[in-house]
């Protein structure tokens, strides 16, 4: 999709949505924002809100309903996909699969100042395999375009993102660091019994870790589990073999101990590298 049908996207929404009384701001965000999407990447879109002025859900699933190519448009109650994501909406806009995602102002604010504070948080999440982590709350109003800011309200949070702050790059690096080897050490004795799931797990959170320490060692945010350790393998300050050893490991999970065992010593190794990487 080019820029041409993408900008035809969003004015329909800005037109339909910023009507809505209570929406405070809408940007694109996702691979769109960030120049990494390719033709069939959806079309994100934050709508955000203050606390105590939020939309009437009613409005917006009408809202939602003008714009949408079908007539199956809704919209979610607040919090009703998880306490971090707010709710909003699956639509089909001009062909396009557009996903629209509801944002708390003022929450926003406070997850991002305590990131910069060097004080982020992880939770569970559906949708989220590593957990919630806050940075993500940053790292949208970082990368984010808004399209609708009347009050220069997203322009305000993302100032204070950029320059990605070096209190949050040590505590990430310093939490998931640590957390990275003590997954493998936990999966030690469950290998030589052969439980496979459970150190698939382990292995799994062991790689989803580091990724964030070679996000933040490169002062970049991580958003997304997905694509996440092809990603950090692309920054400059990552480890030569990161991705294929990540590969390799997870490749080599076996339901035999001798399977498993050798899957986490590669992905001791891959640790190793990277916390080399960052203390350098």
């Amino acid at each position: 999709m080019g820029d041409t049908a993408q900008d035809a996207i969003l004015d329909r929404i800005r037109d339909a949505l910023s009507q809505v009384s209570g929406v405070a701001g809408l940007a694109l965000g996702g691979s769109r924002a960030r120049g990494t999407a390719d033709p069939t990447s959806d079309v994100d879109v934050g709508v955000y809100y203050h606390r105590h002025d939020r939309p009437d859900i009613a409005e917006l699933g009408a809202a939602f309903a003008r714009v949408d190519d079908g007539d199956g448009a809704a919209c979610t109650g607040y919090g009703e996909w998880g306490p971090w994501i707010n709710g909003g909406g699956w639509l089909m806009v001009d062909g396009v699969k557009t996903d629209v995602l509801l944002r708390e102002i003022d929450r926003v604010r406070a997850v991002v100042e305590a990131c910069a504070a060097g004080r982020p948080e992880i939770h569970y999440q559906v949708g989220h395999p590593h957990g919630f982590c806050t940075v993500i709350y940053a790292g949208e109003v970082h990368h984010n375009v808004p399209f609708h800011d009347p009050q220069g309200v997203l322009a305000e949070l993302r100032s204070l993102t950029d320059p990605y702050p070096e209190p949050l790059a040590k505590a990430l690096i310093g939490q998931f660091g640590w957390e990275s080897q003590f997954a493998l050490d936990t999966a030690a004795t469950a290998a030589g019994r052969g439980d496979v799931a459970y150190v698939a797990g382990c292995a799994y959170r062991s790689v989803a870790c580091l990724s964030q320490v070679l996000f933040a060692a490169a002062g970049r945010y991580l958003l997304n589990e997905k694509g996440a350790v092809a990603e950090a393998a692309s920054f400059p300050s990552t480890p030569a073999g990161f991705r294929a050893g990540v590969e390799e490991a997870l490749g080599a999970l076996t339901a035999e101990p001798a399977g498993l065992k050798r899957s986490l010593a590669l992905l001791g190794a891959v640790r190793a590298d990277v916390m080399a990487s960052v203390d350098a």
